[in-house]
């Protein structure tokens, strides 16, 4: 046999591994997924030094230091800390069950848009909770889409993709997007007198049930029907060690053990201050919980999913924001509603007119890519341009108070 032939031989998947990927531990150099190598990288290089910021901003928050530094220490800290969750959580997948392992990604892998939601509700803050969830998936479409794009398509004609899988996908994407803004239409269809005689909290609880159901037949159609399609999904640009025993999982248990206490308290105090950042610096809290705490929170996972879809050459990157923005809409959401529920707080699914045309618009535009399963690097300027311009927009908005908004 030639020396080519036992390469390739080399580099095929053992038998028993899953999805044709070798078992093996992610906070290695060379991992059997190009993007938690990635993620691994990131997280051994440079950003492992703003790990020293998570117990200055507890410290800070708890002392009660001045908001701007509470806020920007805290904001700086939650930046490795999800990106080490996040390794933590794949290096667990090899030993728990595949559902165990999709639901830890869809929750603790979106632990900023979690965590903020659930301190902006602790204090009554609504709107923020609100706008760091619409926030996070406009980031996905928008701006981690178009990224995408450009960077694998930049120096080629088009980029080729898997439409009959993502055209699936943004179908339930624009399902689900449907279902998050029927309360939003009833308030904003609706005379005064006529909403004031409906129940719009059994109508936000009824969405988050229905959110729950689609998420459940998701999950279903993932990991057990079709299973193929997924399989398919290419992960070009890996680089595959040898097969070795199962991982010990007690080494990344101890690192997210570690990690979401540090988060929860590192979002409380975040939210805490945010009233009084936003008062010193004149910005809106809600284009701060829209655009600044995502996509600082979320940068390390933006980098790494931009920079495995380069490698992929475009196979990847319009998967993987459209499973992320189904985790947000489908798990993230109604766990925040039913939160809200359970604290009496106003209802969390009644999005102003501005807000929801800017998130409808966008799941159309991504579903309409998707389903032509071809794109290039000119549509991707599009979409960041997109992006940029709609966060002007929120910018140069003037704040709108929460008592006018939620009745």
């Amino acid at each position: 046999m030639s020396r080519s032939s036992e390469t390739d031989q080399s580099n095929l998947p053992s038998p028993d591994s899953l999805d044709g990927e070798p078992r093996q531990p992610l906070m290695r150099q060379k991992s059997w997924h190009s993007y938690h190598r990635v993620t691994s990288q990131i997280c051994h290089s440079y950003l492992s030094a703003l790990l020293l910021l998570v117990p200055i901003g507890i410290v800070a928050g708890i002392l009660g230091w001045a908001d701007d530094a509470v806020f920007l220490l805290n904001l700086a800290a939650i930046v490795p800390l999800v990106s080490w969750m996040t390794l933590s959580i794949s290096e667990l997948s090899a030993s728990v069950t595949p559902l165990i392992d999709e639901l830890f990604k869809a929750t603790l892998g979106n632990a900023v848009e979690l965590t903020v939601g659930v301190a902006a509700l602790a204090r009554d803050q609504v709107r923020t909770a609100q706008s760091a969830l619409l926030g996070s998936i406009l980031c996905y479409l928008l701006l981690v889409l178009g990224s995408c794009f450009f960077v694998s398509g930049y120096n080629k004609k088009k980029l080729d993709f898997d439409r009959t899988l993502t055209g699936i996908l943004s179908s339930l994407l624009m399902a689900a997007a449907v279902c998050l803004m029927v309360p939003t239409g009833l308030k904003m269809f609706l005379a005064p007198d006529v909403f004031a005689r409906v129940d719009i909290t059994r109508v936000t609880h009824g969405t988050a049930i229905v959110l729950f159901l689609l998420l459940s037949v998701f999950l279903l159609f993932r990991l057990r029907t079709h299973t193929s399609y997924f399989k398919a999904i290419r992960t070009g640009g890996s680089t595959q060690s040898p097969q070795i025993a199962a991982v010990r999982s007690w080494r990344p248990a101890i690192i997210l053990a570690a990690s979401i206490p540090s988060v929860a308290l590192c979002g409380f105090f975040m939210v805490s201050s945010l009233s009084g950042f936003a008062k010193s610096t004149r910005i809106s809290q809600h284009f701060i919980s829209l655009v600044i705490i995502p996509l600082v929170g979320n940068s390390a996972k933006i980098l790494s999913i931009v920079t495995v879809d380069r490698e992929d050459r475009g196979a990847s990157g319009i998967t993987a924001v459209i499973i992320n923005a189904l985790r947000i809409a489908l798990l993230v959401v109604p766990c925040v509603a039913f939160l809200g529920w359970i604290l009496d707080v106003p209802t969390v699914l009644v999005f102003d007119a501005f807000d929801t045309v800017i998130f409808l618009v966008c799941v159309m535009v991504t579903t309409s890519m998707a389903h032509r399963g071809e794109t290039n690097y000119f549509e991707g300027l599009m979409l960041v341009g997109t992006y940029l311009i709609v966060v002007l927009a929120f910018y140069l908005r003037p704040e709108t108070p929460e008592n006018i908004l939620f009745l």
